[in-house]
């Protein structure tokens, strides 16, 4: 019989992620997402979050599904549990098809519950994240309801594209979901690929090609730990310098239309 292999110490885990925080920050990465899904991490985050300069990071909450039932309840746990006063950014999450996004609008819907925690002062900006076809996505960009979304497109996969222009059209921030494990698990490519991006990874390559267009704001980081850990120099490349990063009403600064000297980098902790 194998030897069972030792399960990870809870306390070794917190350290390591309050170690993986405090060095986003030093390299420029300023957006941190958790949601009620996420296992402990609401709890986790819970433990340094609170500990942190709001001027320098922004907290965004995934948590709001797109049913309204409980939807302030669960957003108010998860503040509970993060510590933190608001969130700056809210999504209701999975509008996948269109089905969920007509009940997302309809009155006494989630969008209008996550609008009353707006009042209420628990967070800034409202959007959401999607799985949809783009005409799926085109429609809830139109509606002119959300502030930013959160969408794939990446070098592998460009059909989204029409939306990620749309919303920007709209002033509303474009947040790229994992595009280097989504877009071809660029943490183990192919020889080949390793090939074409050279002198880059192909991480790096990613990276570069979504941030080369004014309309993205932010990339998710990924949670996989095996990515995270072989993207070593990746934050350095993704922190720029350009003053390109366009107008957006969803990110650490206020709704003013200010240009920002770097890209916010979405960290999925």
């Amino acid at each position: 019989m194998g030897r069972r292999k030792p399960r990870a110490d809870p306390a070794d885990n917190q350290a390591n992620l309050e170690s993986c925080i405090h060095r986003a920050l030093e390299l420029g990465i300023n957006h941190i997402e958790t949601a009620r899904g996420y296992g402990t991490s609401e709890m986790q985050l819970g433990r340094i979050l609170p500990t942190l300069p709001r001027d320098r990071s922004s907290f965004k909450q995934s948590g709001a599904e797109t049913q309204s039932q409980g939807v302030f309840e669960d957003v108010r746990t998860s503040l509970n549990y993060l510590g933190l006063e608001h969130v700056d950014l809210l999504a209701l999450h999975g509008i996948n098809n269109r089905e969920l996004l007509a009940y997302a609008l309809q009155k006494n819907g989630c969008l209008d519950a996550a609008r009353q925690l707006q009042r209420e002062g628990r967070t800034r900006f409202i959007g959401f994240s999607t799985h949809a076809t783009t005409d799926i996505i085109l429609e809830a960009v139109e509606t002119g309801e959300f502030d930013y979304l959160n969408v794939h497109w990446y070098f592998v996969n460009d059909l989204n594209w029409p939306a990620v222009t749309a919303a920007h059209e709209r002033d509303m921030g474009v947040f790229i979901i994992s595009p280097n494990d989504k877009g071809g698990k660029l943490y183990e490519p192919p020889p080949k690929l390793v090939e074409l991006c050279a002198p880059l990874t192909p991480m790096q390559f990613n990276d570069l090609y979504c941030l080369a267009r004014s309309q993205i704001h932010t990339l998710s980081c990924g949670w996989h730990t095996r990515g995270i850990r072989r993207a070593r120099g990746c934050p350095r490349v993704l922190r720029s310098d350009q003053p390109d990063a366009g107008s957006y009403r969803t990110a650490v600064t206020e709704r003013n239309r200010t240009r920002v000297g770097y890209r916010l980098v979405h960290a999925m902790v």
